[in-house]
């Protein structure tokens, strides 16, 4: 992180931990407000984020699918923390931090501390945007440099992060204390068993995270969007980062990955039991355009200035909001930073 927990979580005069702050969102729904507008704009936020929940819960990465042969390397960064999930050649799975966490820099430069992540040829750093799946014939053999990167040349020495299967899901917790006891989401039967994943792309949205996550939810349900229980298409929000909606035909899984306060990455994953599934899986992608154009509207809404709260307009959000005031209340140990590897003698 680029502050420390302990000198608090302040911008522009609002402490993001005072509880007060988040009274009126915890009304019932109808009534309540939205969360602070800074929630959706502001860099300490974010980092509130970091620190409450993406090196606190289970996080998605993506899914077992995308890594399907040995050595085959998907990257991801959780809030700063640049980590990765790998094939082993048993089969199995191993989740390490990168071994070059910071890239070729000896401290953050400025343009990596506005809260945005950063094009940058060191994919493997915690501040720049991740890269996609590296195949395993890419890190086998001489030095690449991705494989000193992401591996280096002991990934034994690299620092484990905790990795559960669910379902189809990878899902990740980078917190040494809590990977064991964290509560593990309800996600096995988000998707058929026999459905396969039979396609996946990215989507940049200009909106927070949270905006894309809710305005998924709201459209896939909304019968005016083309969803809806009349269409027969149900969505769920699985806190804290993955959605998915599901029509007769096709599943659609959309990992939520913040690439800034005002900017979401959308990992998409179509995943159907059909053959001929084509129109199905169009229709999901579909709800997807829709759900970004109404996330980028609500973002520019939030940044306007304004004396008056909003009421929460959204059912998915309000509930969402809850878990959110939780986190934020929860009291964990903070960790100084340091090299991110194992302290192991000898070979």
């Amino acid at each position: 992180m680029l502050s420390h927990p302990d000198l608090g979580f302040v911008d522009g005069g609002v402490d993001f931990l005072r509880a007060d702050l988040y009274a009126s969102c915890r009304t019932r729904f109808g009534v309540a407000t939205a969360l602070p507008r800074q929630a959706y704009s502001s860099v300490v936020f974010q980092e509130l984020e970091n620190e409450k929940v993406w090196t606190r819960d289970w996080v998605c990465v993506g899914t077992s699918a995308e890594i399907p042969d040995s050595g085959d390397l998907l990257p991801y960064t959780v809030g700063n923390h640049a980590i990765h999930v790998q094939r082993l050649a048993a089969g199995g799975l191993i989740g390490r931090f990168n071994k070059a966490q910071h890239g070729g820099c000896r401290q953050v430069p400025a343009q990596c501390r506005t809260g945005r992540k950063t094009k940058c040829s060191y994919t493997s750093c915690g501040h720049s945007r991740d890269r996609e799946v590296i195949p395993g014939a890419v890190l086998s053999g001489e030095m690449t440099p991705q494989a000193g990167q992401f591996l280096g040349g002991n990934p034994d020495r690299l620092l484990p992060i905790s990795i559960k299967r669910l379902g189809p899901f990878l899902y990740v917790n980078i917190d040494p204390a809590r990977g064991a006891t964290a509560e593990l989401p309800s996600v096995e039967g988000a998707i058929e068993r026999n459905a396969m994943r039979v396609a996946g792309q990215w989507r940049d949205v200009a909106a927070n995270w949270k905006l894309a996550g809710a305005a998924l939810v709201d459209t896939a349900r909304s019968h005016a969007e083309g969803g809806g229980a009349s269409n027969y298409v149900s969505a769920d929000w699985h806190f804290p980062n993955l959605v998915v909606i599901k029509s007769r035909r096709a599943a659609l899984a959309i990992v939520l990955q913040p690439t800034g306060f005002d900017q979401v990455l959308l990992r998409l994953s179509v995943f159907t039991h059909e053959q001929a599934a084509d129109a199905a899986c169009a229709n999901l992608l579909a709800l997807v355009e829709r759900a970004a154009a109404a996330a980028a509207a609500a973002q520019q809404e939030f940044a306007r200035p304004a004396v008056t709260e909003i009421t929460e307009p959204s059912r998915s959000a309000w509930k969402f909001n809850q878990q959110l005031i939780d986190r934020i209340g929860a009291q964990h140990p903070v960790y100084w930073n340091a090299p991110l590897m194992q302290a192991r003698l000898g070979r």
